[in-house]
């Protein structure tokens, strides 16, 4: 057994230092930068500044410039940040970000499969986590719930784009706690804006040693989906962005991929096949 394993079995997670180069982080800094632009102009909001124009930006000195377009779209219509979201997840850039061949080469490790085995991604995306965010802040759980059942699977968590740090809510960790089995959980629906939740008894995450795992961008972290795990507190000024994501093992009884369910946004297939079938303009051609 190598010695990350070792500490991986006795702690519940691993942090690989520098994996992730710095140039994905600043592609990624742009397509944020980018999107963001596109829905102002798309949507004709007017702002009290004027957003510096994306050929005079630099990374990682303009990132405050990002902060700033991002609050503005969140104050207009936060539907629009979940577009973003979305959008992200699917650039191509992303896929650089979480394909990274040492990625690959842990999670096989960690997961005890052969170099050839494949593994297969599940809710990969990029968090945006607001300063004094409570509502949306990931309390104390496990990934247990937040997947498919019967599925085998390594965590990861990386700050992007700009460091994490207690100040701006880095991940917290309790060491050791995945040995405590599936613990007692409660759910709770989502209501007054809080997202859907499924929380950790505090009395038993009490019995466990509560750390920040401040990281610097490139840091990527695995982890035991049964580890206690929650969203530290932003206190700062600035939004925390940070990828998540699972690797599961596919060779295992109970894995079957779930099915691709994509919905537009705007109108369906069906809707656009009637739009250019059955247009004045086609019923005054078919004539």
């Amino acid at each position: 057994m190598t010695m990350m394993l070792k500490n991986f079995t006795k702690n519940g997670y691993h942090i690989e230092k520098s994996v992730t180069p710095l140039s994905v982080h600043e592609e990624l800094f742009f397509i944020f930068y980018d999107l963001s632009l596109s829905a102002i102009n798309r949507k004709k909001i007017k702002l009290d500044y004027i957003p510096k124009n994306i050929n005079e930006c630099y990374f990682p000195r303009d990132i405050k410039e990002l902060d700033r377009v991002l609050f503005s779209l969140l104050e207009y219509d936060r539907d629009l940040l979940g577009e973003i979201y979305d959008t992200v997840a699917y650039c191509s850039t992303f896929f650089k970000l979480v394909s990274n061949s040492k990625i690959e080469e842990i999670s096989r490790e960690l997961l005890s499969l052969q170099r050839s085995s494949a593994l297969y991604s599940t809710t990969h995306r990029i968090r945006m986590d607001w300063p004094e965010d409570e509502k949306r802040r990931a309390g104390w759980h496990q990934e247990i719930f937040h997947t498919y059942p019967d599925f085998k699977f390594i965590q990861t968590w990386s700050p992007v784009i700009r460091n994490s740090t207690v100040q701006n809510g880095t991940i917290k960790v309790c060491p050791g706690s995945h040995k405590h089995g599936i613990a007692k959980q409660n759910w709770e629906d989502e209501k007054d804006g809080y997202a859907t939740r499924i929380l950790i008894d505090e009395k038993i995450v009490d019995k466990y040693e509560q750390i920040d795992l401040a990281m610097n961008i490139g840091d990527v972290l695995f982890f035991d989906p049964l580890l206690f795990h929650r969203s530290g507190h932003n206190s700062s000024s600035e939004i925390r962005f940070s990828q998540v994501g699972m690797w599961n093992d596919c060779s295992i009884k109970g894995f079957r991929a779930p099915k691709p369910n994509f919905i537009s946004r705007t109108y369906s297939p069906r809707d656009n096949y009637e739009k250019h079938m059955f247009s004045d303009k086609n019923k005054s051609q078919a004539k």
